[in-house]
């Protein structure tokens, strides 16, 4: 079993490649454990996404605001054996 620094690196590694820095802001570990099988580790990590423009139709340009969007949350599963991200998923 790989040490739990690893799972960790392996899902930042993988975030680096699939996301820019720039969609990435923010970032927190916020759990990490093991399957009861050890055979995987569950690294659930989360960032603010940039801001987005919110736009009250044509009338509301003049007045457009700048409202952050909330934490996004994402679960990663590695492979316990070889340090591999198997899959990532959205976590409520």
């Amino acid at each position: 079993m790989i040490p739990v620094q690893s799972a960790v690196l392996s899902a930042r590694q993988f975030m680096d490649q699939v996301y820019t820095p720039e969609e990435i802001k923010q970032l927190r570990i916020e759990e990490i454990y093991s399957s009861e099988d050890e055979k995987k580790w569950f690294v659930t990590v989360s960032w603010v996404e940039p801001a987005t423009k919110q736009i009250g139709g044509f009338a509301g340009l003049a007045n457009a605001t700048i409202e952050p969007v909330p934490r996004v949350y994402k679960v990663f599963m590695i492979n316990a054996d070889n340090g591999q991200v198997v899959s990532m998923k959205m976590r409520d």
